[in-house]
């Protein structure tokens, strides 16, 4: 057996595991002078699974309700301000760009404003200045009430800076079930399309049909990882990988070993 066959192999099978991770989701970096952004992240503990409340929202098209834009399907939920001039268009920008291996008509995709002082106005120029907007896709403004309502249901804390005359607030989108529970947070303004894939099917409703069964156990093969904000490789899957990869090597290096010694 030629040296370093073995190590070759092993080498080619560790890089194939690793190409089947998600990509990592970026946190975010926002600050406000001193401030700790690790105040921003959000207890999740406390708010997955719980259901939010079916607040009312205006969107281009006029008075709406929150459940009524869910509708079916799960949806994605990007809460901004339409007046920032740094994360929330960036986050919304970033999202828009996502190439995501689902079909548009199986999830929805919400952008809602926190700020009571957003208008019409301010949401169309945010909503104009994507070069398409997804017909699953919805901009909205939340009344004051109806923010604060949402936010504390989602664990979503803000504050007004006065000295930088900004909004501080977590970087974070959240994935809600077509009965509004709190599913999955993601945080940071550049996602990772699997992560949202995963997180959307994810969402899905607990009784998947025929057509998606594919993307469950594409689900089954990765666990969320809540520290790094991304969806990782199962451990069974990479302890029972290995295992397998094992063998099978050993099986490549006994015919190698045969061809050679002419066996």
């Amino acid at each position: 057996m030629k040296p370093g066959f073995l190590s070759r192999l092993g080498l080619t099978f560790a890089l194939t595991c690793l190409s089947m991770s998600p990509t990592l989701a970026l946190k975010s970096t926002e600050a406000d002078g001193d401030f700790d952004t690790n105040m921003l992240r959000i207890d999740e503990g406390k708010y997955l699974g719980t259901t939010v409340p079916n607040v009312k929202i205006r969107t281009g098209d006029g008075q709406s309700d929150l459940f009524s834009l869910i509708g079916d399907d799960p949806a994605l939920v990007l809460l901004a301000y339409y007046t920032c001039g740094h994360t929330c268009p960036a986050g919304i920008q970033s999202l828009s760009d996502l190439s995501i291996d689902l079909p548009e008509t199986t999830y929805n995709v919400i952008v809602l404003s926190f700020d009571k002082d957003d208008t019409p106005m301010t949401m169309n120029h945010v909503e104009s200045s994507l070069d398409t907007v997804p017909d699953n896709w919805t901009f909205g403004l939340l009344p004051e009430q109806a923010s604060k309502e949402l936010t504390d249901a989602l664990g979503y804390h803000f504050f007004f800076s006065e000295r930088d005359q900004t909004f501080v607030h977590p970087a974070a989108v959240v994935f809600l079930s077509p009965q509004g529970e709190v599913m999955r947070y993601l945080y940071g303004t550049d996602l990772s399309s699997d992560d949202v894939e995963l997180a959307l099917i994810e969402s899905r409703d607990r009784k998947p049909r025929l057509g998606e069964l594919v993307d469950m156990v594409k689900l089954t093969c990765f666990q969320f990882d809540r520290s790094k904000s991304r969806y990782v490789i199962h451990p069974a899957l990479i302890f029972g990988g290995a295992g397998i990869g094992v063998l099978g090597l050993a099986g490549i290096a006994a015919l190698t070993y045969k061809k050679e010694e002419g066996v």
